[in-house]
C-alpha cells in the first residue's frame, strides 16, 4: 500500500511539474510577442512622424533610410569629394543643408535622391563613389 501511495505521489508531482512548465512557457511566449509588437508599433509611429516633417535631422535621416548616421555622413562626404574633384556631379546630389554644425535634410528631396541614386545604381564603397 505504501509503494502505491509513493508511486501516486511521484506521478502527481510529475504531472504538476509538467503542467507548470507548459504554462510558464506559454506565458513567456506571449510576453515576447507583446514586447515585439510594442517595438513594431514604436517604429511605425516614428516613421509616421518622419513623414510629417519637412526637414529631418541627420539621425532622423538615418532612421528614414534604415542606415546609421556614419553611413549617411559617408554618402555626403563621398558626393562632396566627387564634386570637388571633378567640378560636376552626375545625377542628383544628397539633399542636405548645414546650419552651424547641424545637418538637415529635405524629406521630399531625399525621396527624389533615393529614386535617382537607385535608378543609376550608385555604389558607395569605402568613401568612394563607384
Amino acid at each position: 500500500m505504501k509503494s502505491i501511495s509513493l508511486s501516486l505521489s511521484i506521478l502527481l508531482a510529475s504531472f504538476i511539474l509538467g503542467v507548470s512548465f507548459i504554462i510558464g512557457s506559454v506565458l513567456l511566449m506571449n510576453q515576447d510577442k507583446d514586447s515585439s509588437n510594442g517595438t513594431l508599433n514604436q517604429t511605425e509611429a516614428q516613421q509616421t512622424l518622419l513623414l510629417d516633417k519637412v526637414l529631418l535631422t541627420l539621425k532622423e535621416t538615418a532612421t528614414y533610410l534604415g542606415m546609421n548616421e556614419d553611413q549617411v555622413m559617408s554618402i555626403i562626404k563621398t558626393e562632396q569629394s566627387s564634386l570637388n574633384a571633378f567640378h560636376h556631379f552626375e545625377g542628383k546630389m544628397f539633399p542636405f543643408i548645414k546650419v552651424q554644425d547641424q545637418f538637415y535634410v529635405s524629406r521630399v528631396e531625399l525621396d527624389l535622391w533615393i529614386q535617382d541614386a537607385s535608378s543609376n545604381h550608385r555604389r558607395y564603397i569605402n568613401g568612394q563613389l563607384q
